[in-house]
């Protein structure tokens, strides 16, 4: 009988040598950001669409 949540023998397991690509964090954020002030422009909040795109900039501009 099958589970809701079945153990398959081809699952992955997990490897200590192998590293993560390196993930765009700030990218991402500025991205969702600019998507949430579309979001809050939409609904007629134009502070808070001002202060994402504020984030959205400084995602784009890591301080060195």
């Amino acid at each position: 009988m099958a589970t809701a949540h079945p153990q398959s023998a081809s699952a992955p397991e997990f490897r200590s040598d192998i590293k993560a690509a390196a993930f765009p964090t700030r990218e991402y954020i500025g991205a969702m950001a600019l998507e949430m002030a579309r979001l809050a422009r939409d609904e007629g909040d134009a502070r808070l669409a001002g202060m994402l795109e504020q984030v959205a900039g400084v995602a784009g501009n890591p301080a060195a």
